[in-house]
């Protein structure tokens, strides 16, 4: 029997790694699907038919597709604060009850599909597009999505009772204990005062219970987020929902804008890996100067620059963390500053591209060209004030700048001559041109966003394998898996929350929010204030991409209503969700740089205040002077 049950783990094993291969595979036939397109376009005056269906279709079944692979990777976000207070005999137990009930939704998921399929193929059904085929085939991907998903599920529910049987450490009252999973039925008890509370009183706050449980529990957001949505779904509406599951999941993903979204984290992944961002920070090493803060500077330029070529919070504090943090500590630095310098400069979602724009867009319909062109101006403004923040602090105090007030007597390794220089702006000319051709050719009109970040996939593996040599063909097949396991967790994030948005569009709770608010007289400002205080308590608890996705649908009505512009409220939105990146207890880049560093986590609090205040006093002048955020855009339209 365990040479049976290893046969099986094993395969199911080598099943989740091909699934990840090809999942990648797809992911780059996006960028050669639409790089194409861009290259017949422009240079020989055609229109390759069907190459943006394509592209549609390769998202879809990778979104599906990859689901269990990036869940095998344990890449998928979870919220851990019940787990985290609980004894560390309990967590395996209370591990396998959530995973047990995440089963529920996966099991609904895929047989909803599988009878969706199945008449699709019965009825010959084909898309509406360019290159039709049997619809059939695009739903199948969920249904093989779900067995996946259920399958590993299964397999860590397996690998946790197997953490349980073999805790030789634990006394045998302990192991008793242990095997009685008394958390299972605390969890069941919850789930079920949920439910009653669900029926018996409020629907809404049942599901709002619900969704808090099921979250903090450490459950993978898109698993709960589709959970509560099916279960909100079947109290309202009763058992015929679920043949609505699956087609609010097919059609989450079914977006042509999407398809940007996972080619700029491959192309950001590609530049960490291909150590662009190092010859960057040479080059500003070198044009410093060498006043006392000028590798605090030159860290906050590098964050900036980084920002623009990955898009991601996560991407950039990661690699500056890792490349500066040990130069700056080497240098004598605080280490509180040292660290707040890199939780500031990596507001990865302000600086365009961003995957924050992209999902704002795509939630919202607005373009995401123009959001892209409106975080220009606030993105320079905040880094601008960082490193006035840094040089006035060194101008008034320099031994605020260096770790118990001790100045070194040599902050640098010496005067850069010209040719250092010149070799310096050569070997990073690559990676700065990057960010200008990527909004220079969106600004300009060439691109949309989607054939830019094809077109930065394709550029990021010629620069770093061909010219730089920075990437050999093995280092840059993991650069793509681990982009694909990071656009998979996003996208799922954004299949979950479409299940979960039809429970409140179901309940019209924004229709009731906008009618509350109206009718109580509350001014336009103080909704934009409750608004920016329910996404700084949010962000406290959920990563940005959950909060996105989950409060946007409800907020964006209210904010429209008040009379705001669009665009201008999407930087806003951004702006909030990164000083959630800030803000413990959750503070997702704050716990980066704690476990990359290893400083005191009071102490990275205590850094990173300042440039929260920092980014807090831009959001005030972003309000008061919307044009600030506003003027690219309206140059762009005209």
């Amino acid at each position: 029997m365990k040479d049976i049950l290893l046969f099986l783990d094993s395969t199911i094993d080598k099943t989740m790694r091909l699934t990840g291969a090809v999942a990648a595979g797809l992911i780059m036939l996006l960028s050669v699907f639409i790089g194409a397109q861009v290259f017949a376009r422009y240079f020989l005056g055609v229109h390759i038919q069907g190459l943006f269906d394509l592209c549609s279709y390769s998202l879809i079944v990778f979104t599906f597709l990859s689901a269990a692979y990036t869940l095998r990777q344990r890449r998928h976000i979870s919220v851990n604060i019940l787990v985290d207070v609980l004894p560390e005999r309990a967590k395996p137990g209370f591990s396998i009850s959530v995973s047990i009930i995440s089963l529920i939704f996966t099991g609904a998921l895929g047989y909803s599909s599988w009878v969706w399929a199945s008449k699709s193929f019965a009825s010959s059904v084909t898309t509406i597009s360019e290159i039709p085929i049997p619809k059939g085939i695009l739903i199948s991907s969920i249904v093989l999505g779900a067995f996946l998903l259920s399958l590993e599920t299964v397999r860590i529910i397996g690998e946790k009772f197997r953490i349980l049987k073999n805790d030789t450490n634990a006394s045998e009252d302990s192991k008793i204990k242990n095997r009685s999973l008394p958390y299972i039925l605390l969890l069941m008890v919850m789930i079920v005062i949920s439910l009653g509370l669900a029926v018996q009183v409020n629907v809404m706050s049942g599901l709002c219970l619900l969704t808090l449980t099921l979250l903090f529990s450490g459950m993978p957001v898109f698993l709960a987020l589709g959970l509560v949505g099916t279960v909100g779904l079947y109290l309202l509406m009763g058992k015929g929902v679920f043949r609505q599951i699956p087609f609010f999941a097919f059609q989450a993903v079914d977006s042509f804008p999407l398809t940007c979204l996972p080619l700029f984290i491959i192309a950001g992944m590609i530049m960490e890996k291909g150590k662009v961002v190092h010859k960057v920070f040479d080059l500003f090493e070198h044009f410093s100067g060498k006043f006392h803060a000028a590798p605090l500077v030159v860290t906050i330029l590098v964050g900036g620059f980084f920002c623009a070529i990955s898009g991601s919070s996560v991407a950039t504090t990661s690699i500056i963390a890792a490349v500066a943090l040990p130069i700056l500590v080497k240098q004598g630095y605080d280490r509180a500053l040292s660290s707040g310098v890199v939780s500031g400069s990596t507001i990865g979602t302000v600086i365009p591209p961003s995957i924050g724009y992209i999902l704002y867009g795509v939630i919202t319909g607005e373009s995401i060209g123009q959001l892209f062109v409106a975080g220009i101006v606030p993105g320079a403004i905040i880094f601008t004030s960082y490193c006035l923040y840094v040089i006035i602090r060194g101008a008034v105090n320099k031994k605020s700048l260096f770790e118990k007030g001790i100045i070194p007597e040599k902050i640098s390794s010496g005067k850069s001559s010209w040719k250092d220089k010149r070799d310096a702006v050569k070997a990073a000319l690559c990676g700065l041109f990057a960010p200008v051709f990527v909004l220079g050719g969106i600004y300009a009109g060439i691109f949309t966003p989607s054939e830019a970040a094809a077109v930065m996939v394709i550029y990021a593996i010629l620069v770093t394998v061909v010219f730089m040599k920075t990437l050999n063909g093995k280092e840059l097949l993991k650069c793509i898996l681990t982009g694909a396991e990071i656009s998979s967790m996003i996208l799922l994030i954004i299949v979950g929350a479409r299940i979960f948005g039809a429970v409140t569009s179901q309940l019209r709770i924004a229709t009731h929010l906008v009618e509350f608010v109206n009718s109580a007289g509350i001014s336009p400002y103080a909704t934009l204030s409750l608004v920016a205080l329910v996404l700084f308590i949010f962000g406290m608890f959920l990563d940005s991409a959950s909060i996105m996705v989950i409060m946007l649908p409800v907020f964006y009505p209210l904010i429209m209503s008040a009379g705001f512009n669009s665009v201008w409220f999407g930087v806003f939105f951004i702006v909030m969700l990164e000083i959630g990146l800030l803000t413990p207890p959750v503070g997702l880049n704050i716990f980066l740089i704690y476990g990359i560093s290893g400083f005191p986590l009071a102490k990275i609090i205590k850094g990173a205040l300042p440039f929260l205040l920092i980014m807090l006093l831009c959001l005030v002048i972003f309000t008061i002077f919307p044009r600030t955020v506003l003027w690219l855009p309206t140059m762009m339209l005209k």
